[in-house]
């Protein structure tokens, strides 16, 4: 396992480290071997929710490099990144309930995140879901659970005060969630506003920020998952649809390839204009 895991962890996190400009000292630090000088740098970004970061540490934990070998840490930073939709974390995260290491083994939780990790493309994932799928005990009940995604049932709300991750993504009660009927200009997005460039990406984000300041959001998922990872659901803040507020205020679209619920608020946003249709 330490093998596939080194694969995994070293040759495909340190490039994507290294693009990275908040990590990119920790990146410098650990390649010199100074792992405490690393740590420092880290540890921050990573409780701050940067998956590169929480992917260093997870390795790190894994090796015993500067800290205490722990593969109940790996396991936890492995699952904070995947969580947040990274399919190399995702991938790790599998490796761990298969092998039983740092968690409790789980045939349906390993294939789980192997199937989230292949939706993305991710190609070792692809190349072992179905040995993964013929493994399990049971099987045709053991994939169900597995397809379940967080293992309760669709129908169950899920509540609690939310993390934004981005125009169209926050994490409930734990739980990935992909606001459903919408599309969010992606984190970095540039557009023209009255003639200026601005991060529409960042505006988005924050403006979901804003909907859901100081309110415990309630959210009931979908079965579709998007290619991130995420759980597609329809999710309310004070009894106010999250998804109708994105396009009514102008920082998301309509994704009509998903259902045409919010068609009108986009056009009436256009019409306005608002948010990222004011371009004059």
């Amino acid at each position: 396992m330490r093998i596939i895991f080194a694969a995994v962890f070293i040759a495909l996190l340190l490039p994507a480290l290294a693009a990275r400009a908040d990590v990119a000292d920790g990146v410098r630090a650990y390649d010199a071997g100074w792992y405490d000088e690393a740590l420092a740098e880290f540890l921050p970004a990573a409780e701050a929710g940067d998956m590169q970061a929480q992917m260093a540490l997870a390795s790190m934990y894994q090796f015993g490099e500067g800290v205490r070998q722990s593969d109940g840490e790996a396991a936890r930073w492995t699952r904070a990144a995947a969580e947040r939709g990274d399919a190399v974390a995702q991938v790790n995260l599998a490796n761990f309930y298969t092998s039983g290491r740092g968690v409790a083994r789980d045939g349906a939780k390993s294939y789980f995140w192997l199937l989230l990790a292949a939706g993305q493309g991710n190609s070792w994932a692809m190349a072992r879901i179905e040995a993964a799928a013929a493994g399990l005990w049971n099987s045709a009940a053991e994939i169900k659970r597995a397809r379940a995604g967080n293992w309760a049932p669709f129908g169950d709300d899920l509540s609690g005060p939310p993390e934004v991750i981005d125009g169209e993504t926050l994490i409930v009660a734990g739980h990935r969630l992909r606001l459903e009927g919408i599309k969010a200009p992606a984190p970095g997005t540039r557009c023209q506003l009255r003639g200026n460039a601005h991060n529409c990406g960042r505006i988005s984000t924050t403006a979901l920020m804003d909907l859901t300041a100081g309110a415990t959001v309630t959210c009931r998922r979908r079965e579709a998952v998007a290619k991130d990872g995420s759980r597609y659901a329809r999710c309310r803040a004070g009894g106010y649809d999250l998804s109708e507020g994105m396009v009514y205020t102008g920082w998301a679209e309509a994704d009509g390839t998903q259902m045409s619920r919010y068609a009108a608020f986009e056009l009436d946003a256009r019409s306005a204009p608002r948010g990222m249709w004011r371009r004059n």
